[in-house]
């Protein structure tokens, strides 16, 4: 017999996991929950992965995160340039990885555009 609630003891460290990456903005659409908006769904896209992995032939340039962001639309994004606009994940409410091989990542957070003037 299997134990059950498990997955609540597992952690994901998001923090952990951006350190070295940096995330360009690619398009904002409506996050639904049935027939309510909650937010929006940002869709993201990994330009530069630095991370130091266990695994050295891990890397995971050029895949796509999305961020669910609560209370806010898409129209606010509206001034972001896909690909162009340099951005980070904030206030990370929720982090979990899921999917039969554990290689789905479900965010809840904030996007910022990256303050370029402090490179």
């Amino acid at each position: 017999m299997g134990l059950k609630g498990l997955n609540q003891f597992q952690n994901f460290d998001m923090k952990a996991f951006l350190i070295g990456k940096r995330l360009a903005y690619l398009k904002a659409s409506v996050w639904r929950d049935g027939d309510a908006e909650l937010g929006s769904k940002v869709v993201t896209q990994i330009i530069e992965d630095s991370t130091q992995y266990t695994q050295p032939s891990v890397d995971n340039f050029g895949e796509q995160l999305t961020i669910k962001v609560r209370g806010v639309t898409p129209p606010s994004f509206g001034q972001l340039r896909p690909l162009s606009t340099e951005v980070v994940v904030t206030e990370i409410e929720r982090a979990v990885i899921f999917g039969d091989y554990r290689n789905q990542l479900s965010i809840i957070g904030k996007i910022a555009v990256k303050d370029t003037a402090a490179k």
